[in-house]
Protein backbone atom coordinates (compact mmCIF):
# COMPACT_ATOMS: atom_id res chain seq x y z
CA UNK A 1 0.00 0.00 0.00
CA UNK A 2 1.32 3.49 -0.95
CA UNK A 3 1.64 6.37 1.19
CA UNK A 4 -0.32 9.57 0.56
CA UNK A 5 1.48 12.32 -0.30
CA UNK A 6 0.07 14.84 1.17
CA UNK A 7 2.24 18.04 0.23
CA UNK A 8 1.18 17.00 -3.40
CA UNK A 9 -2.44 17.27 -2.78
CA UNK A 10 -2.56 20.35 -0.59
CA UNK A 11 -0.84 22.03 -4.01
CA UNK A 12 -3.11 21.02 -6.18
CA UNK A 13 -5.75 22.08 -3.77
CA UNK A 14 -4.09 25.34 -2.98
CA UNK A 15 -4.56 25.56 -7.33
CA UNK A 16 -8.11 24.96 -7.41
CA UNK A 17 -8.84 27.18 -4.47
CA UNK A 18 -7.25 30.17 -5.94
CA UNK A 19 -8.88 29.69 -9.25
CA UNK A 20 -12.61 29.21 -7.97
CA UNK A 21 -11.73 32.30 -5.19
CA UNK A 22 -11.07 34.19 -8.32
CA UNK A 23 -13.98 33.11 -10.52
CA UNK A 24 -16.49 33.75 -7.31
CA UNK A 25 -14.63 37.25 -6.94
CA UNK A 26 -14.73 38.02 -10.55
CA UNK A 27 -18.62 36.78 -10.93
CA UNK A 28 -19.47 38.72 -7.33
CA UNK A 29 -17.90 41.92 -8.82
CA UNK A 30 -20.03 42.39 -11.80
CA UNK A 31 -23.26 41.10 -9.90
CA UNK A 32 -23.93 38.14 -12.19
CA UNK A 33 -26.19 35.62 -10.97
CA UNK A 34 -25.22 32.25 -11.79
CA UNK A 35 -27.39 28.83 -12.51
CA UNK A 36 -27.18 25.71 -10.00
CA UNK A 37 -29.44 22.68 -10.41
CA UNK A 38 -32.14 24.45 -11.25
CA UNK A 39 -31.82 27.54 -8.58
CA UNK A 40 -29.01 30.36 -8.73
CA UNK A 41 -25.94 31.40 -6.81
CA UNK A 42 -26.70 34.92 -5.90
CA UNK A 43 -23.72 37.71 -6.48
CA UNK A 44 -23.66 37.96 -2.42
CA UNK A 45 -22.87 34.42 -1.69
CA UNK A 46 -20.70 34.17 -4.78
CA UNK A 47 -18.66 36.68 -2.53
CA UNK A 48 -18.40 35.02 0.80
CA UNK A 49 -17.47 32.28 -1.22
CA UNK A 50 -14.56 33.59 -2.87
CA UNK A 51 -13.15 34.82 0.74
CA UNK A 52 -13.95 31.38 2.13
CA UNK A 53 -11.88 29.93 -0.80
CA UNK A 54 -9.18 32.53 -0.58
CA UNK A 55 -8.96 31.40 2.97
CA UNK A 56 -8.48 27.70 2.21
CA UNK A 57 -5.88 28.74 -0.47
CA UNK A 58 -3.28 30.36 1.80
CA UNK A 59 -4.16 27.37 4.17
CA UNK A 60 -3.28 24.87 1.48
CA UNK A 61 -0.43 26.70 0.06
CA UNK A 62 1.22 26.94 3.30
CA UNK A 63 0.76 23.45 3.82
CA UNK A 64 2.34 22.76 0.26
CA UNK A 65 4.24 25.09 -0.66
CA UNK A 66 5.80 26.52 2.40
CA UNK A 67 5.92 24.31 5.03
CA UNK A 68 8.76 22.05 5.62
Amino acid sequence: MKKINWKEIFKFLSGAFFVTSGASWYFAWHQIDLPFMGGTMSHEFLAIRGCIHFVLFLITFYFGFIKK
